[in-house]
């Protein structure tokens, strides 16, 4: 537990990985005042056994490229919510989900000549999340 001195301890914000079937957390680190959780959540990917298996779920301020692509690399497979605040964003889902209706995904390249399976699922919000396509 990191106590530091001189500062007030309920302003720390630290971030989590939590494995539901340990029911333990495996690695946190402090979010310093000079970053955000989204860069501390990259050094966090980083820290991290290979994710094999794994499914990395996080909040809306983590749906970046950047962190799918950790996450991605670290071999995990990734969930994560998507707010109406990121308009781009939302226009691009709307425009994915309305390809996966006609049956027409883009194709996935990830150099490694795997195939590659997409499913499509909007959350409903009792679920939690927002549904793309309203």
């Amino acid at each position: 537990m990191d106590h530091g001195s001189g500062t007030d301890r309920r302003n720390r914000v630290r971030l989590a990985a939590y494995a539901p079937q340990a029911s333990a957390v495996i690695a946190q680190l402090r979010v310093d005042a000079t970053t955000n959780e989204h860069k501390a959540a990259l050094r966090l990917l980083g820290v991290l056994p290979p994710l094999q298996g794994a499914v990395v779920t996080a909040d809306a301020m983590f749906t970046h490229r950047d962190v799918c692509e950790q996450v991605s690399a670290n071999g995990g497979d990734y969930i994560l919510y998507a707010k109406d605040n990121q308009a781009t964003l939302e226009r691009d889902l709307r425009d994915l989900f309305a390809a996966a209706e006609r049956g027409r995904l883009p194709p996935s390249s990830c150099g490694c000549g795997r195939r590659i399976r997409k499913r499509l699922r909007p959350a409903t919000r009792g679920t939690g999340g927002s549904r793309c396509g309203r």
